[in-house]
């Protein structure tokens, strides 16, 4: 990744923003009844890979901030939600994935279950602006 954000670093304008966004492995996903704000029934973890390599992201983010070739303008977390029809598409949806962990925790017994189901996911973004470079530094 570090050296897709030094070609990005190197192709934006002075001032040029960049947005890294990702999905969260820090934070579990979770699943809701009803509607994307229902009630919390269970949640869903990522697999291990994923959080290494999410790891390994943020260290690529951390590197090009101590090079001081981009400030960070804004970072944050937002939400969005996945919409399900039943358990058995979610489960279906899961078997595939290759970020989320292959199973839900449940909260609620099955009769509580209540379709649709919606997955609500983290992503976490940062704004990077490029920085402005000294006349006789630029490359």
């Amino acid at each position: 990744m570090v050296d897709a954000l030094h070609e990005a670093q190197r192709i934006l304008v002075d001032r040029g923003v960049f947005v890294d966004a990702r999905p969260d492995s820090r934070v579990s996903a979770r699943v809701r009844a009803k509607t994307a704000r229902g009630r919390v029934i269970g949640t869903i973890g990522s697999q291990r890979p994923t959080k290494t390599d999410d790891q390994l992201s943020d260290k690529a983010i951390r590197q090009v901030l101590r090079q001081k070739l981009f400030s960070s303008r804004r970072r944050g977390r937002l939400w969005h939600a996945i919409p399900f029809e039943d358990a058995a598409e979610l489960n279906d949806y899961l078997r595939d994935h290759l970020r989320f962990s292959k199973r839900v925790r449940w909260l609620m017994p099955n009769a509580r279950k209540i379709a649709p189901l919606y997955v609500e996911r983290a992503v976490r973004f940062e704004l990077l602006e490029k920085r402005l470079v000294p006349p006789g530094l630029a490359s």
